[in-house]
């Protein structure tokens, strides 16, 4: 079956013929059936052959209805049993009623006319002898139709044919055959018992008949036929739909077959039906097993299973041959066993199924049961009763199954298919059938008020005076009163059905959505909405929640524009717009050129092809542009109303003032939200400047032998300098400083992350260098090409009085000899983090020994301490720096480094502070 999903056409073909030749075999069938000779009744074997031919009182009789009666047993009525033992022969009921030792018997009679059982309690002594007799084989009319053959020829309800044309029969099979040897047009006689007397009836058959039940039985085959064929041709590429449509058009051929097979002889066709038909009920169980594991929802836990659906399949053949061997108890074999195992893994595998499935299968389950359950009781109640009229109930009933289907597929829209009826039309057809009821009832009136009878008063009308009288008027004047009164009456009732009419249609309209909004109250709502929203998303879904209660749409949305560049805020409702939303946020200007060329209110269809693909697939018909001293700000897109009616001219011109009152709105929101942007990032970029001011060294560390002091000063709220303290030995310290190209919030994340990166790879006690390259390692694959890190490392080891220095691409270390009383810088080679890949960098990285005495003073520093400018553009420089240093190398590190601090402050003056500015001072002691 899954070659279909691809070869769609093939499955049409295929199926196509196959559906043709059912329904070819069952237009024949019912062709031959209905054409055949036909006396227009129905009879069956009567319960017994025992007649009753006296009439006789009984003590007591108690109907099935309740009823009692004194006159118990009738002429014509049959005998079913005594005390409860079953009778077949008159000597049966000899010895029976004989053997009775109470004086009393219990007759179960039934009433053939009235096609009930009865019981009564009868005295042995008024039972009179010879009551009854054995009638052989007859044929129990239990139905004739009205008008028809027989009914004409006087048969009745209740008549016992014993012979047709003379000729005996075995049983009421053999009388239909009997019948139907006869000539269509002739008369033929039936002789019939009634009331125990025996008449001939002239019945001249029928050349077309049949019975009102068989032909709705016969149209709800045709209903699953039909079923079969539009699901089946209009959906092959889902195997859920070719399955379920092979089940229905089998069903449905079995449907139309089962009762309308008259054949005299089992010529070719009746062979060819015949097999077909066992083939189909047997096929068509499987197929709906099969179909349940995919409609309406694919159920994997079942399909899995192949042996599942293999066993039906393989079960019909097999009750096929035996059906063809066996006749009928092949065929019931087969159907109890099909029908079982469907059932019995329904119930194995119900608690496995999904809520959605379950969901989506409610209907057709609940469907079903009913069905099943009143389909069985009725089956039960025209056995017992012998009622076969009420076949037109079992084709009713039938026709819920493919209504059921069609409800899941039209209520969920499964396979693809939209089955609604549109809402206008419903609409237009509610509307005409209650006017037509109007109608039809106001003729009902005007015909029936003429012939009514009004007992008017006796009373005479003067210019002067009222009288009433005894005498009655003459006919003029009362015939002119009557009309009189008849005049306002029908005034009165007109105004009375107008009212009716009128009220009636205001709830037609109300629940098809067609009542008239109010522009007047939908404005000022519309104001209000727009003046209490400030953000644009509160303002567009405000707008968007109004005008869908106003107008009452399926579906409604709003485009704010900025700049006329880009979509920068959307909403919509009566939809999931996930994918319209990404839509309009990446088209771009795209969007924005193509509603700016439009000034008022136009369909989607004028939309470029792409664009108006987009907003056809989300069901929006209508864009109204909204205009700020004509700038485009937004647009408001409309779809189908939920009445389903046309937009009118006054609904587009309430939305092109509904666009003017928004412009103002949505100019306000923008001016907003820029304030409110303004606002959060001003917030956000303290606390940012907290959270990077607390992520540097809190508390300098005490290492015997060194004095340590730093600090760093942001350019702006937050910056990319940085430095820290990696302590993890006694008396070892590795001083870090760091900067990170650029400055703001960028640099102040890749600074948060190198540093996070240092303070890992350190628990590994590295030195500065393989520090350095184990962090470029890790740093290049995640930071952009246009940025790096340049850092500077001293590993102090105050027992040895040792420093390992590295330097990745950083400013140098200023290193102040006591002894010599000199300040020198200390360069070692290296490239920045991030530049270059591991070999290279590591190849360029150098590391320094330096060994150190007391009093030396080492300056690690970050660019915008020398770089720090006048506002001639003069720089600090390495100068000022050395000499800042060589003049306060005697004091504290934290001394120092404030000198430094408030040398370059004065410096640049009042300039602007342009980069950040790290230091950290270290000095031996």
């Amino acid at each position: 079956m899954f070659y279909f999903d691809k070869h769609p056409n093939q499955f049409r073909l295929l199926f196509g013929i196959l559906a043709s030749y059912l329904f070819v075999v069952a237009a024949i069938n019912f062709y031959r059936f209905s054409s055949s000779p036909t006396d227009e009744n129905l009879f069956t074997n009567p319960p017994t052959d025992l007649y009753i031919t006296k009439n006789f009182p009984a003590a007591q009789e108690t109907k099935n209805d309740g009823s009692r009666s004194s006159d118990s047993v009738h002429v014509g009525d049959v005998l079913l049993s005594i005390d409860r033992h079953k009778v077949e022969t008159k000597e049966d009921v000899d010895s029976l009623i004989a053997l009775s030792t109470a004086s009393t018997v219990t007759l179960e009679v039934r009433q053939l006319e009235m096609r009930k059982n009865y019981k009564v309690l009868v005295s042995k002594a008024s039972v009179p002898n010879e009551f009854v007799r054995t009638l052989g084989p007859t044929a129990y009319v239990v139905n004739v139709t009205q008008g028809g053959a027989s009914d004409r020829a006087g048969m009745k309800v209740g008549d016992l044919i014993i012979r047709i044309n003379g000729e005996r029969f075995k049983n009421a099979n053999d009388a239909d055959r009997v019948m139907r040897q006869a000539q269509v047009g002739k008369s033929i006689a039936y002789e019939v018992i009634r009331n125990n007397e025996t008449l001939t009836l002239h019945v001249t058959l029928a050349t077309f008949g049949i019975q009102i039940g068989i032909l709705i039985f016969i149209l709800a085959g045709v209903v699953y036929m039909g079923t079969g064929v539009f699901i089946g041709l209009s959906r092959p590429r889902f195997i859920a739909a070719r399955i379920g449509s092979l089940s229905f058009i089998a069903l449905g051929f079995f449907i139309m077959t089962l009762l309308n097979r008259r054949d005299l002889t089992q010529d070719v066709f009746a062979v060819i039906r015949n097999g077909t038909l066992i083939l189909s009920v047997f096929f068509a169980i499987s197929f709906t097993l099969h179909s349940g594991m995919y409609f309406p929802k694919e159920r994997p836990e079942l399909i899995a299973k192949r042996w599942i659906r293999i066993v039906p399949y393989g079960a019909a053949i097999v009750f096929t041959i035996l059906t063809i061997i066996t006749n009928n108890v092949g065929f019931f074999a087969g159907l109890i066993f099909l029908i079982g195992y469907t059932v019995v893994i329904q119930i194995l595998y119900r608690k496995q199924a999904s809520d959605e499935y379950k969901k989506l299968n409610r209907p057709g389950r609940l469907t079903g049961m009913f069905v099943g359950v009143t389909a069985s009781a009725l089956g039960i109640y025209i056995t017992a009763t012998q009622s076969p009229q009420l076949l037109w109930v079992f084709g009713i009933l039938l026709t819920l199954i493919p209504a059921a289907q069609f409800y899941t597929i039209g209520r969920y829209r499964l396979l693809d298919l939209d089955l609604r009826v549109r809402r206008n039309i419903q609409y237009v057809i509610v509307s005409l059938l209650w006017l037509l009821v109007l109608i039809v009832v106001a003729l009902k009136v005007l015909l029936v008020m003429p012939e009514t009878y009004l007992p008017l008063p006796n009373i005479r009308l003067t210019a002067t005076s009222i009288e009433v009288l005894d005498a009655p008027l003459d006919p003029a004047t009362q015939k002119l009163a009557e009309k009189v009164v008849l005049m306002f009456l029908a005034i009165g009732l007109a105004v009375i059905a107008w009212k009716v009419g009128k009220k009636v249609q205001q709830f037609i309209d109300k629940k098809f959505y067609r009542a008239q909004y109010d522009y007047r109250r939908a404005a000022s709502e519309l104001a209000e909405v727009m003046a209490t929203k400030l953000t644009m998303a509160d303002l567009g879904r405000g707008m968007v929640e109004k005008l869908t209660e106003l107008i009452q749409l399926k579906r409604a949305g709003v485009l704010f524009f900025r700049g006329q560049k880009e979509c920068c805020c959307q909403e919509a409702q009566g939809f999931d717009g996930a994918d319209w939303k990404n839509y309009c946020l990446t088209t771009g200007d795209d969007l924005v050129k193509a509603i700016q060329q439009f000034q008022g209110e136009f369909s989607v269809d004028y939309l470029p092809a792409g664009i108006k693909e987009q907003f056809r697939k989300n069901e929006f018909l209508y864009i109204v542009p909204i205009r700020s001293k004509d700038i485009l700000v937004g647009a408001i897109l409309v779809g189908e109303k939920l009445s389903e009616a046309t937009y009118q001219h006054e609904d587009l011109e309430f939305l092109a003032a509904v666009a003017k009152q928004a412009s103002v709105a949505i100019e306000n929101a923008f001016l907003y939200e820029e304030l409110a942007e303004q606002e959060r990032m001003k917030h956000e970029l303290a606390i940012a400047r907290r959270i990077q001011m607390a992520s540097l060294p809190q508390r300098t560390p005490t290492i015997d032998g060194l004095d340590i002091a730093g600090t760093s000063i942001p350019a702006l709220e937050v910056g990319g300098d940085y430095f820290d303290y990696l302590n993890g030995e006694e008396r070892k310290l590795t001083v870090i400083v760091g900067d990170v190209s650029g400055k703001g919030t960028s640099a102040a994340l890749y600074m948060s992350k190198v540093q996070g990166i240092l303070r890992s790879l350190h628990a590994f006690g590295l030195s500065p260098r393989d520090l350095f390259i184990r962090t470029n390692k890790l740093l290049w694959n995640d930071i952009e090409k246009k940025s790096f890190v340049t850092v500077i490392g001293g590993f102090f080891d105050a027992a040895q009085r040792k420093l390992i220095l590295a330097r990745a691409g950083h400013l140098p270390l200023y290193y102040y000899n006591a002894k010599s009383r000199s300040v020198e810088t200390i360069i070692p080679k290296g490239l920045g983090l991030g530049l270059e890949v591991e070999g290279l960098f590591s190849s360029e990285l150098e590391e320094r020994l330096i060994s150190y005495n007391p009093n030396d003073v080492f300056v690690f520093i970050s660019d915008g301490i020398t770089e720090a400018q006048k506002s001639d553009g003069a720089q600090f420089g390495e100068e000022n720096l050395m000499k800042q240093l060589d003049m306060h190398s005697h004091q504290s590190a934290e001394q120092i480094r404030d000198k430094i601090i408030t040398a370059v402050t004065n410096f640049v003056g009042g300039n602007e502070q342009h980069d950040d500015q790290t230091i950290v001072v270290v000095k031996v002691v």
